[in-house]
């Protein structure tokens, strides 16, 4: 039985460019059955993610996995198959993951880009249908000698560098591959956004960060005064604010725990619903927020051998696939993922919001102080493309 490998990179940038209103015309997002089951896949693994790491911050695609679990699926056995279509909604998810794949890779490049790879080791085939299957996720398809470890990891690396733009880096190491390894299955997911909402360089400084009710560090903090979408969920226990891109249709959101050591139950309670209900109760807040948000850079590698069965996926790395390679069956013998995510105000440039909600005033109105929203202790945070979550993580120093 030959081995198949999962090998899945995340890269995301977030960058600063100068403010357009048109955003709030543009803002009219529909909750669909595809992000909400997105949604409740993705909380679900990132709360696992979150328990296994070490220092706690994290990065991570789910929907780079779910893309690649939904591919496999078309050549997977019976046990995995029904794992798979558990975790991730319904059994309708392949044509809603071909379509998601076949839009994605429609979209400007130098925003996101999303690309499927398939190796097939040199003394196999691919089965014509799984073949096919790839080809409907815009995959490209190539063979590949895995016997020849240096030279395959190099090959494959190449290919990751390419599609990151540089920022992930050799993700695969010789050592994974072996003349055993049938196929290798591949996402990149690479994301670089540029804000609609500017923060100043000279306004950055260093802040208090309370890593727990004990320990306190000083963090360079980034400043904003702004119109934006903002809710408050009694039901998580926490505050959530929206930062939007300039690329129409992604943002950002920060769901901030009421409590410096909230984060731990509020990932429990979204991994029992998700967040994207939440996310659809954001209003804009009436005046402007004043947003203080630490500039953050973490790098997260997951070990999917260990998650996934957390989630229910076990079979996958246990049930033989027939439907993969002709005359081989496979097994998946390894799933990780690689990520990078930065924020800062790089590139910003002066802008203006010259106003979101109009009425009358009298003489002696005077506006409400704006509402803070102070991010100065450990947070989620998601980017979507409308309603689907395209990565989520976590930050806690």
């Amino acid at each position: 039985m030959g081995k198949l490998i999962f090998i899945l990179g995340l890269v995301t940038m977030a960058l600063a460019s100068p403010f357009d209103d048109s955003f709030f015309n543009q803002r009219n997002y529909v909750e669909t059955p595809l992000g909400k089951s997105i949604d409740t896949a993705t909380l679900k693994l990132l709360k696992e993610a979150y328990n296994l790491a070490e220092d706690k911050n994290v990065v991570s695609s789910p929907l780079s996995l779910m893309i690649l679990l939904s591919l496999y699926n078309s050549g997977a056995g019976v046990q995995t198959k029904e794992e798979i279509t558990r975790y991730l909604g319904g059994a309708d998810f392949e044509t809603a993951y071909k379509d998601l794949s076949v839009r994605f890779a429609d979209l400007n490049p130098e925003a996101l880009t999303v690309a499927n790879k398939v190796y097939v080791a040199s003394k196999y085939n691919l089965k014509d249908s799984f073949t096919a299957a790839a080809q409907s996720y815009r995959s490209e398809v190539d063979k590949l000698d895995f016997g020849k470890k240096e030279a395959a990891a190099a090959t494959i690396n190449e290919w990751a560098n390419e599609k990151t733009k540089g920022n992930i880096k050799d993700p695969v190491k010789p050592s994974m591959l072996s003349e055993d390894v049938a196929a290798a299955l591949f996402n990149v997911i690479y994301f670089k956004g540029h804000w609609h909402v500017p923060f100043k360089a000279e306004d950055t400084e260093e802040k208090d960060f309370h890593v727990t009710k004990e320990q306190v560090v000083k963090k360079p903090t980034m400043r904003l005064t702004q119109s934006l979408f903002y809710a408050e969920s009694p039901e998580l226990g926490a505050r959530l604010v929206e930062l939007p891109y300039k690329e129409r249709g992604f943002r950002m959101v920060i769901v901030l725990p009421n409590e410096i050591d909230g984060l731990p139950s509020v990932l429990e309670k979204a991994a029992e619903k998700g967040l994207l209900d939440e996310v659809f109760k954001l209003q804009p807040a009436g005046s402007d927020v004043e947003l203080e948000l630490p500039k953050f850079d973490i790098k997260s590698k997951l070990d999917f051998n260990e998650i996934l069965p957390k989630l229910g996926i076990s079979k996958l790395f246990e049930e033989p696939a027939l439907g993969v390679v002709q005359d081989q069956s496979v097994v998946v013998s390894k799933a990780f993922q690689e990520a990078f995510i930065k924020v800062d105000e790089e590139g910003a440039t002066a802008g203006a919001f010259t106003g979101l909600v109009a009425r009358g005033l009298s003489s002696s109105y005077k506006p409400p102080p704006p509402p803070k929203f102070i991010v100065d202790h450990p947070f989620l945070y998601m980017i979507l493309n409308e309603d689907k979550i395209i990565f989520a993580g976590t930050y806690t120093n």
